[in-house]
């Protein structure tokens, strides 16, 4: 399951550029975009949002006192053109903040600090059960569907999935034929990360450990011919992962 966030800033740019960054992180999903603290109450109470980016310099209310006011409190990561409130922000156990101008880097390194952080994960099973027992065997195993019956997979078995319609073809490291099962690339996208796999394209996840090259937005695995490409909704994502290591 994603992480559900909303943002909140009386700038039209900021929302725009916010936006933009939200819909490269794969593991994030934008319930809405605010220019009022006031038009995000609902938002808040019924979309049950874990992550809020909060600008604290706005017209109706401050940032911070809208925040303090919330009963059930989403996690936040505030976002302002003033570095005075930032003692202030992290008094009230902010995740992070952003001073504007806000690069995608900078964003990126916020979020991450997210997705370690177990009580701002939404209640997703795989996701949990990983922050909780990432030593745990049951952790570097999947069961796949195969047909009329379910195959335990090593996770250090896989080399890549890839999404083909209402299926998932799994290629083991070692083997041609890969396993099929009737899943979406989506499913595997949210239940292996941070297990160390990573979707590069609409149809594609690769074992990070398998990557042997990466060259002209293209990754090739080891001992594979085959060379994918990195796609452009994933490519940030990728280079700030993968690459420059910022989680």
């Amino acid at each position: 399951m994603k992480i559900n966030c909303i943002i909140v800033d009386d700038e039209v740019l900021a929302l725009d550029i916010l936006e933009d960054y939200i819909s490269r992180m794969p593991m994030l999903e934008l319930k809405g975009k605010f220019d009022s603290p006031l038009k995000a109450m609902d938002c808040i109470v019924h979309e049950e949002v874990k992550l809020m980016f909060l600008d604290i310099n706005m017209p109706d209310i401050n940032g911070i006192k809208f925040y303090e006011s919330l009963a059930n409190k989403p996690k936040v990561i505030f976002t302002t053109a003033y570095s005075e409130y930032a003692v202030k922000g992290f008094e009230i156990n902010a995740i992070d903040y952003l001073l504007k101008p806000i690069s995608f880097s900078r964003f990126f390194q916020a979020v991450g600090k997210v997705i370690n952080i177990p009580n701002a994960l939404p209640a997703a099973p795989v996701q949990s059960s990983y922050q909780e027992s990432q030593n745990d065997e049951s952790s570097r195993f999947i069961f796949v569907k195969v047909e009329h019956f379910t195959k335990k997979v090593s996770l250090k078995d896989i080399a890549y999935l890839q999404g083909y319609k209402d299926y998932v073809k799994i290629y083991l490291i070692g083997e041609d034929k890969p396993i099929l099962t009737l899943n979406s690339i989506k499913h595997y996208e949210m239940s292996l990360f941070s297990k160390g796999f990573i979707r590069i394209h609409k149809s594609y996840i690769v074992s990070v450990n398998q990557i042997e090259i990466i060259s002209r937005n293209k990754v090739k695995l080891i001992d594979k011919d085959l060379h994918i490409t990195i796609g452009g909704n994933y490519r940030d994502f990728f280079y700030e992962l993968v690459v420059n290591k910022n989680i």
